[in-house]
């Protein structure tokens, strides 16, 4: 997995306009903080390296501003295991069982979606969520889609709630979480399409991706600025 190259993706969409901006941007180079001038990550224990975050069992990071019900997750994660449950995304400030997980080898959205096997423990992957205007959540894993489902009951949203990352719901006596770490975390104010997702997805580094990424982020710098101050 390429982090540079999916960063890059990240920065480039960002720059395609208010429709495609990415509000998030979390590089975990040594910083809980957004690349792109939005919260801070907080982390919940674990411990912030050079080029990633690394996590115990339920040790993760929360973001405190609200994504909303329309929205993308996409991040680069390993396990250290999938034996039991292992929550990712929680949704309702770690006061429900709902949520993003894997589930004994598989991707699991309790209780909706049951998806394609997970990578072998210790593998990373790049997992996208999307939630569209018409409640279709979408579940992709490497650049591909492996499930959707409608969500009616609002399970997947954030109105009123803060974003939790690898770590368990508070109702549990025994945590349903796993040891791990993370390359990064971009978030978007919109439901890429599986195009864009796919376009993210680079196995081969590319010398020139690094350069690439640091144009990028300079440009959509410089574009906020001018459009603050117009």
């Amino acid at each position: 997995m390429n982090k540079i190259k999916a960063l890059a993706c990240a920065a480039m969409l960002a720059l395609g306009g208010s429709a495609a901006a990415a509000n998030h941007l979390y590089t975990f180079n040594g910083t809980y903080a957004d690349a792109l001038g939005g919260a801070d990550m907080v982390g919940g224990g674990g411990t912030l390296g050079a080029t990633s975050y690394t996590f115990g069992i339920n040790e993760g990071l929360s973001l405190g501003e609200q994504l909303g019900s329309v929205y993308t997750i996409d991040m680069v994660m390993t396990f250290d295991t999938h034996s039991g449950w292992q929550k990712i995304i929680d949704f309702k400030d770690r006061t429900s069982d709902s949520g993003l997980y894997t589930s004994d080898g598989n991707w699991n959205f309790y209780r909706t979606l049951l998806s394609a096997p997970a990578p072998a423990d210790g593998v990373a992957a790049r997992v996208t969520l999307t939630r569209d205007a018409g409640s279709l959540v979408s579940l992709y894993v490497n650049g591909a889609l492996t499930g959707t489902f409608l969500d009616s009951g609002n399970i997947a949203t954030f109105e009123g709630k803060g974003a939790f990352f690898f770590m368990d719901d508070m109702t549990n006596a025994r945590p349903e979480a796993a040891a791990g770490n993370v390359d990064y975390i971009a978030t978007f104010d919109r439901a890429l399409t599986a195009s864009e997702v796919a376009a993210g997805v680079s196995p081969v580094p590319e010398p020139a991706s690094g350069a690439m990424l640091a144009a990028g982020l300079g440009m959509l710098a410089l574009v906020r600025r001018r459009t603050r101050k117009a």
